[in-house]
């Protein structure tokens, strides 16, 4: 069996202290004999050990509680003297040994510092109910080597002493974990047996005196325990309560639960104040749809409340029993989730910030690619949170992992064109083939590119209609960016007539090649102006040439202006353009004559 050790050990000096003071109601006692070596741990090496170790550990404390509350019954005094308090570090030192007979690896962090007190006191009021073997009849050491199995029971019950296989305790023999688990029911049996006689039963018999018989058991007597108030109410006051407000209720008291109650309403307000601060000071719009500062007060009212209210309430009412667990397991979950939460509206506002910082357009490119990046790393921050909640909650961390492993494999097959199209996305946004506002020719599409989201990319249309197309698909498919092109090439054919002379077309290409010599935004050292084809009906001249513009709506305005010139020089020159013309020729009959052959002339058609 693994355990480890560690959070126990950790714990053990905070917890002891709580055992004490939770027992003695807030009163400190005098050590009856000063331990001759208190570094020396419990002797775990056999069940023999463990079992005498741990009853004669919380013996000696019990017997220092019953010296204690007898001298403050019998005293007039409301609160402790500064001298008796002082004295209550021996007592102390002794109570981390008995934490050492249980097998605590099956408690959840968040419960361990509260659960294990429980558990040890439901132990040892099992153990101070029933009959014990006598000590020689209890395996030691060599005992239980010879033995094949490394488990012995307590005659007559089901409380297993189990041998450690593993880990830091690897050799000790402590109280099986199934052992610990069941306690709170053995408990429950046994709860209306007797003390048999001891430290536990004058111990009992000093509470009930105090507290006018309203208490039945120690352990009772600990849940109900005003640990948190005794310097505030005095000890006599807070055991003499009226009767209702000591009834059991889920771990705790009435009392106790009115006041855990009153905590959380003011726990709820903080946090309502705050979501009402949030709303009035929002400044979220059209223009900044992202989360923004007024998101910051809920998140941080929820860590607040469950890092610092509630433990103090703990504290205060000693809170325990079912309440405490129910409490605690909302508590850690309250505070990881509003810290993932937290965490994640951090972040997007620093992307936004730094978007503002660099006077970037939300549009661009750039924006969208801080924004994803801080919106990827929120999303890390919030596993994290995740994991290290499940762990607080006993879940073994490498479980969780492993369950985001298969559950993240599981939704990446489930949405994989979704995230091809994210890291379609991110590709956009690193290469940089376009930007908003450019026009663009991708897949069969043309048109200004509007928006590049995680999923999509959507082009407005010449006709005026929204394309939007995948981001996988656009990373795939060749883009032709018409807005990065440096001039805009103009090509077309002036065709003109078969009876148009030679000189007319040299004139006529001339008179082209000023044209755009003269023009102010064409380039001058590159383009063609060439007769270049016999055509079926026409002369054709070559003409290439390129503006330089950067709009749409420019180039069409000076292409136009450039074809006028054109049909104004066609006209100057006398020159005419041609049109589709066919010439059909029918041969004359064989006893035809000539001037019958001429009579059969071509007719033009069109």
């Amino acid at each position: 069996m693994n355990v480890n050790f560690k959070p126990v050990l950790r714990f053990t000096k905070c917890l002891s202290l709580t055992v004490l003071v939770g027992l003695l109601f807030g009163l400190p006692c005098a050590a009856r004999a000063a331990d001759p070596n208190p570094l020396r741990p419990l002797d775990t090496s056999s069940p023999r050990g463990t079992l005498s170790g741990f009853n004669d550990t919380v013996d000696e404390i019990y017997a220092g509680m019953t010296d204690v509350l007898e001298e403050y019954a019998k005293s007039d005094q409301l609160y402790l003297s500064p001298a008796l308090r002082k004295q209550r570090l021996a007592v102390l030192r002794r109570a981390s040994k008995a934490v050492q007979a249980l097998d605590l690896s099956g408690i959840s962090p968040v419960l361990l510092d509260t659960v294990l007190i429980e558990r040890l006191l439901q132990f040892k009021e099992v153990l101070d109910r029933i009959e014990l073997p006598e000590l020689a009849d209890i395996p030691d050491a060599e005992g239980m080597a010879r033995l094949a199995s490394k488990r012995w029971r307590l005659p007559g019950t089901e409380i297993d002493f189990v041998l450690m296989q593993e880990g830091p305790r690897a050799g000790e023999y402590v109280v099986s974990i199934q052992t610990v688990d069941r306690l709170p029911e053995f408990y429950e049996k046994v709860a209306k047996l007797p003390y048999k006689p001891g430290p536990a039963k004058r111990l009992n018999e000093v509470f009930r005196t105090l507290s006018s018989g309203k208490t039945d058991t120690i352990y009772q007597a600990f849940l109900g325990s005003p640990v948190g108030l005794v310097r505030v109410v005095p000890l006599r006051w807070m055991l003499n309560l009226p009767g209702w407000a000591t009834v059991p209720v889920a771990g705790v008291t009435v009392w106790q639960l009115v006041g855990l109650s009153i905590g959380l309403l003011v726990g709820a307000l903080v946090i309502f104040a705050s979501h009402r601060l949030a709303r009035r000071f929002s400044g979220s719009g059209e223009d900044n749809p992202g989360p923004g500062w007024n998101a910051i007060p809920v998140p941080l009212a929820i860590i607040l409340v469950a890092a610092l209210l509630i433990p103090l309430l703990y504290k205060v009412f000693h809170i325990g029993g079912l309440t405490h667990v129910v409490l605690a397991f909302a508590q850690t979950m309250a505070f990881y989730v509003s810290s993932a939460w937290l965490s994640f509206v951090v972040l997007i506002i620093l992307g936004d910030w730094l978007v503002a910082s660099e006077h970037l357009k939300r549009s661009s490119l750039d924006s969208q690619l801080i924004r994803l990046s801080v919106r990827l790393v929120g999303v890390v921050c919030a596993v994290v949170f995740m994991i290290r909640c499940a762990d607080e909650l006993g879940f073994p961390a490498y479980s969780v992992v492993a369950g985001l492993g298969v559950g993240g494999l599981a939704v990446a097959l489930a949405a994989r064109d979704s995230i091809a199209n994210l890291l379609g996305s991110l590709l956009i946004m690193l290469e940089k083939p376009f930007r908003v506002g450019h026009v663009i020719r991708v897949a069969g599409n043309e048109g200004t590119v509007e928006d590049v989201g995680f999923r999509s990319t959507r082009i407005r249309t010449p006709d005026n209609s929204l394309v939007s197309i995948p981001n996988n698909a656009v990373v795939n498919a060749t883009i032709e960016n018409l807005s990065l092109r440096a001039m805009r090439r103009q090509r077309f054919y002036l065709q003109v007539t078969y009876d148009t002379t030679r000189e007319k077309v040299e004139k006529l290409a001339a008179g082209v090649r000023r044209l755009i010599l003269d023009h102010p935004l064409t380039n001058k050292t590159n383009f063609q102006v060439r007769f270049n084809n016999f055509s079926e009906s026409s002369l054709d001249i070559l003409v290439i040439f390129y503006l330089d513009v950067q709009d749409n709506s420019l180039e069409l305005s000076e292409r136009e202006a450039m074809l006028l010139q054109m049909m104004d020089l066609v006209s100057e020159l006398g020159v005419e353009f041609a049109f589709p013309t066919r010439t059909l020729q029918i041969e004359a009959a064989a006893t035809g004559t000539r001037a019958d052959k001429a009579a059969l002339s071509s007719v033009p058609s069109s």
